[in-house]
């Protein structure tokens, strides 16, 4: 009997969920998977950004940070949710190196609340995470990417479709590569596998983390050369030097 007591008072007063940084119970009124004392540790961006690709700046709002002034991506437009430094490098990291997958779903949460209404995104018909290599992806076990784009694209209603875009070059991490080799390393790294699926459409690109921006571009190069009409490209995360700050 105190079984049958127990589930109706869970049915009817069903548990807080846990937070998924931290593990405490809390109470959200929006689909996240984090409590409000671990969002307050990220660093969300605001105002001013560069127009370019959400790069906080010191200037005005609607200039280009110099990153943009220098180089020149493939993708039209690039998003960010935070800057990529301390508490979110932490979770970013535990993310992709721990084996937390359900931390990767959290952190799509993140992006699910933040797009609700982000104007850049209505012209969006498909989303694709930045796919892993075979050989990575067998020794991590899960794509952090795919598991960030699951979230975003129901919240979204936009068809997520991981298999279009594959990694068929074994690149290195680009963490310890200098600029140039970071752009070579990408060559060549991505291959569209149905360009019927993608020809014509506007299309976003979703990843964890933008630095240079080398990584994306070489996707979006890729899906330009198999007809996509547009692609712009969505980070939770993007790194910001402090040269950039001072701008």
């Amino acid at each position: 009997m105190s079984r049958f007591f127990d589930w109706l008072a869970k049915l009817i007063y069903p548990p807080l969920p846990n937070c998924v940084a931290c593990g405490e119970p809390f109470d959200s009124l929006y689909p996240l998977a984090f409590c409000q004392r671990c969002l307050a540790r990220i660093p969300f961006i605001t105002a001013p950004v560069c127009s370019q690709c959400d790069r906080p700046l010191r200037g005005g709002e609607g200039d280009l940070c110099r990153e943009c002034q220098n180089e020149t991506h493939y993708y039209e437009q690039a998003m960010a949710v935070a800057v990529y430094t301390g508490y979110l490098r932490e979770l970013l990291h535990t993310a992709k190196y721990n084996f937390r997958p359900d931390l990767a779903r959290g952190l799509g949460t993140i992006l699910a609340v933040w797009a609700e209404n982000e104007i850049r995104l209505e012209g969006i018909e498909l989303i694709i995470p930045v796919p892993l290599h075979p050989q990575r992806l067998a020794v991590r076990g899960y794509n952090q990417a795919e598991l960030m784009a699951r979230p975003l694209a129901t919240a979204l209603r936009r068809p997520l479709r991981p298999e279009l875009l594959e990694r068929v070059k074994p690149t290195r991490s680009q963490s310890k590569l200098s600029r140039r080799e970071r752009k070579e390393n990408m060559r060549g790294a991505f291959l569209v596998v149905n360009c019927p699926a993608v020809a014509g459409k506007e299309i976003l690109l979703v990843d964890d983390i933008r630095t240079t921006g080398y990584t994306l571009s070489a996707a979006a190069q890729a899906l330009l050369l198999a007809g996509a009409r547009r692609v712009k490209v969505l980070t939770i995360a993007v790194g910001v030097t402090p040269e950039q700050w001072m701008q």
